[in-house]
Order: C-alpha cells, then structure tokens, then sequence
C-alpha cells in the first residue's frame, strides 16, 4: 500500500471513528443531566387558591375595586407593589455600556414595536384612552365602532389607569388592577379587555379602568401568579400574539407540548424562575429593563450537566465559551404562532386578524437565532431622547467578545420609526390614530406636537436584539455535534471570530470524506 492509500485510509478510520463515538455518546444523553433532580422540584409547585370568601363576608366586601378593596389586610404588599418596576415603569440600570447608573425603563424609552408611552416620563403619548375604528377597507365597513385598543396601560403598569408617579403617593395605593396577577380567572392586557374583565371609562379625572368580576370569583385569590396570568400580557406584547418576546407566545397558554418547551409542559410557572421578592422581580437580558432581582439560571437546576460517555467530557471541557441556550434553543417561533421580525411604520395596512390598521409587519416561524457573543454584564443601548448618532438607532444589542463572554442567541427585531432629522430623535407615534384611522402622518404629527419635535417624512431604522430564554426543547432535540462542526454549521463561525481553516469547523465527516478521496485516487492509478 502506498503512502497516499495508508494516508486516506487513516483519515478515514479517524473520520468514521470519531463520528461513530460521537454518535454513540450522543445517544447515551435522553435526558437532560441534572432534569431528575429538577423535575422533583417541578413536582412540589403549584398554584395554590386562597379562598377569600369568608373574609368578603366578614368585611362587608362586596365589590372587587382594585387594591382599594385588598388594602386594609394588605397594605405593606400594595405599598411593596407600587415602588416596583411592574407599576412605576422605571429602575436604576447599570449595565448600559458607557452611561454609568441610570434611571431607565419602559416610561422612558422608544421602543422598535410602538414607540414611546410616554414622552419626558409622565406626558402621556399612548398610556391609556379608547381607540375604536373609524375607517375599514371596502366590505368591512361593519367593523366600524369597534373597540381596538386602550393604550399601553392595559398591561404596561397592572394599573386602574391612573398614570403611576414616579415616586408614589397615597393615591397610588388604591390604583393597582390585583386580580390581573392574583386569580386565575381575571385576566390582563387585550385578553381582559376582549373578555369584558375591564371597561374603560372616562371620568373628570381622566380615563380609568372598572374592573368586571362577580365578588364570588374576585374571593378565589390565587398565591403565586400561573404562568397564564403572566402571559395574558407577556404573550402578547407587541401588540398581538407573540409578537415581541422570542418563544412567549400563546403556545404557553393551558397545556403545553414538550416540542415547543419543555419546563412549562412539565409544569412550571412563570414564578419558578423569575422569583419576587417584595412583589419586586429581575430580569437580566439584552432587551429588557427590570434590573431589580437576579432571575435564576439554568445551572441553578442543572448543576450536574453532561455526563454522557465522550460527549459529555467534550462539552464540559471544551464548549465553555457556549451558553446553554444555544444548543438547547434551536428554533424561534418553533410553535403556533409566528413572530415579528420587520415592522415598517412607513407602510400601513389592514390587519384582518386584529380587525384594525397596522405598520407593514413581516412575521416567521422556524426562524433560527442570530449568535452573538455576550459577557453577561454589559449591553450597547439607546437611551431616548438623546441625540442619535449614525443611519440606526441601535435598542439593545449584547456587549463581548472570545475574551469576556459566551455565545448566545439572540432574536433580531427591525424597525422603521418616524424622526426628526434637525433634533435628531425618533418621534414619538400616536399609536391609536394608526389603529383607527390607517393614517400614519396624522399619528406622527399628533405625537410629535406632544414631544415638540418636527416630522418632515423622515424615517429612520432601528434594530434590536433580544435573548432567547424560552422555548427549552427536550435533550434529544438539542443541537448535536454536526450540527456546527459540519458544512451546514448553525453558527456563523467566521463572524463570530473563529478564523481556522473551515475543515476544522466541519470536523470528523470532512476528514473521512477526504479519506475516501485519497483511497479512491490510490486505488483508481493501481
């Protein structure tokens, strides 16, 4: 044999070899190390349901209105809930790289999905009202009069209307919507509004939000939130279902199938992981806000990971540089519903679906992340109104490299948002307008009067990149080794600073395949 055929013949071996040992590793792991551990604790939650009717009865309580009728036995925990970023829409952050300790939150920002609520933190721009549509394409005209929407409030402060201040009051204490987190029947956000749980009402004070529930079903007060309590605003986000948030969809709504995530099919909630202290909550993303407790982690539950024979050894030992997500997140929108990649303020249409008038939204599903590296510590963000600098308004986007961080992956969200092009800021949109009358000129000039800002048809793009958490796929589905050491890798190798010649990216199946060359080369001169 010639010294190309021992050559091919070898790489060959080698090749099938490894590729057979990572087959055979990849088999052993059916069950997410550490998940037997796990789903004990799984199995001990629950919701649990205080029965209140007794102590209705006892004081007189006949009508469920808000914190007003909780307060006498809960006082500290309305006062906990009304200093938290649930309610005040504000916190200090301090992982904005190069802005030091700010106080930032959704009632200070422009978002990439409506805009702003609120311009200079308390002037009203879409917090609350009563939009109804006043103009339908030809054939529909039978929608007309239909209520569309209440503004942010119906989710954005778990409110009774009342703009929140700031720094609360007395006034503050008799404003909180309880039952949208603490029953099971009550819901929030569009679903409480469509299923008659809220009216939306305007009185000398402003518009206000009644609440509609019998006393016999307000008694039925549940501990700990369910994870349909959570979502009833969170998987609709956006404005419309899964719109915003990567894998918080309605998919998560009632029962679960394990393809889409498999913690919540299992049963956990919401809570599990995102834990209250004080009715204060944290979360630690690129794209969100609330920076007031630590969610847990995933090694929190898994703190015994890979021990499949070879596979095991291999990912402990040399994918510390990969974040859990990664593998076991293959997929966004993986589910029912589609998600919104593209929102284009510059185009408005009809959205049958929603029964009212949208910016062009382009939605997908099966959509693979965008891999980035993060350190975990630092985010590049856009904090509004401050002057922006360059053709994009970049949101969020993670901060890191090889050096400092892991990789993640990331949902990537466009948008195109008016601006003043003399200021240089986005202006803010008069959301309803665009719902009601399909008339974005007149939304953006209505929105910048409030922000004194000047629209001359500008428009500017503006990106966002947001951690995909949810949407956990059993063991078995998780990326395998080819899946990225492989010609169809699912990680931009080379954009992520990996700069070895491919073949060491595509690995064992490349090594045999040239193997299989050298020997038929050697065999075909003999």
């Amino acid at each position: 044999m010639d010294l190309k055929a021992l050559v091919g013949l070898l790489l060959l071996l080698a090749g099938l070899g490894t590729v057979a040992l990572f087959a055979v590793g990849a088999a052993l792991c059916s069950l997410a190390p550490g998940a037997e551990e796990a789903w004990k604790y799984v199995a001990s939650k629950g919701i649990k349901v205080v029965d209140h009717t007794e102590v209705f009865k006892k004081f007189n309580i006949t009508e469920y209105e808000g914190s007003k009728t909780c307060l006498k036995c809960h006082e500290k925990e309305v006062r906990d809930f009304v200093h938290s970023y649930h309610y005040r829409l504000i916190n200090t952050v301090n992982d904005v790289a190069g802005k030091g300790s700010v106080e930032v939150g959704s009632r200070t920002l422009y978002n990439d999905f409506c805009g702003a609520i609120f311009w200079n933190k308390t002037v009203s721009v879409n917090f609350i009202g009563k939009a109804v549509l006043k103009k339908t394409p030809p054939g529909m005209e039978k929608l007309k009069g239909k209520l569309i929407a209440t503004g942010c409030s119906m989710c954005h402060g778990a409110s009774l209307g009342m703009i929140p201040n700031i720094n609360p009051t007395e006034k503050d204490l008799e404003n909180v919507d309880c039952l949208v987190c603490h029953s099971n029947t009550y819901k929030g956000g569009a679903i409480g509004i469509k299923k008659g749980f809220k009216e939306v009402v305007k009185t000398k004070e402003g518009w206000r939000y009644v609440p509609k529930i019998s006393i016999e079903e307000a008694a039925k007060i549940v501990a700990k939130p369910s994870k349909d309590a959570c979502l009833a605003c969170h998987a609709f986000a956006g404005g419309g279902p899964h719109f915003k948030r990567p894998n918080i969809s309605p998919d998560l709504m009632g029962k679960v199938s394990e393809d889409f995530d498999v913690h919540m099919a299992r049963g956990l909630q919401c809570v599990d992981c995102h834990t209250f202290e004080r009715h204060k909550v944290g979360t630690e993303g690129v794209g969100t806000w609330s920076r007031e407790a630590r969610p847990v982690s995933c090694t929190d539950c898994h703190p015994k990971r890979h021990k499949a024979p070879l596979v095991g050894f291999i990912i402990e030992n040399f994918h510390k540089k990969v974040a859990c997500q990664t593998c076991h997140i293959s997929h966004i929108a993986h589910g029912k519903y589609p998600i919104d990649v593209e929102r284009d303020w510059r185009h408005i249409e009809f959205n049958e679906k929603l029964g009212r008038w949208e910016p062009k939204l382009v939605l997908k599903k099966n959509l693979k992340p965008v891999y980035m590296w993060w350190n975990g510590e630092k985010r590049e963000a856009y904090l509004y109104p401050d002057p922006v600098e360059g053709e994009v308004i970049v949101y969020a986007r993670p901060v890191g490299d090889e050096s400092d961080g892991k990789i993640y992956p990331f949902r990537e969200h466009v948008a195109y948002v008016p601006f003043d092009e003399n200021k240089k800021i986005p202006i803010p949109i008069k959301v309803g307008i665009v719902f009601a009358l399909g008339d974005i000129n007149k939304a953006v000039q209505a929105g910048a009067k409030v922000a004194n800002l000047t629209f001359t048809g500008k428009f500017i793009k503006m990106v966002r990149y947001m951690n995909v958490d949810h949407g956990v796929v059993p063991a078995s589905k998780a990326l395998k080794c080819v899946d990225c050491h492989s010609p169809w890798s699912a990680l931009p190798l080379e954009e992520l600073g990996y700069w070895y010649p491919p073949i060491i990216y595509y690995g064992a199946p490349v090594i045999a395949l040239i193997g299989v060359a050298l020997l038929a080369l050697s065999l075909r001169k003999k």
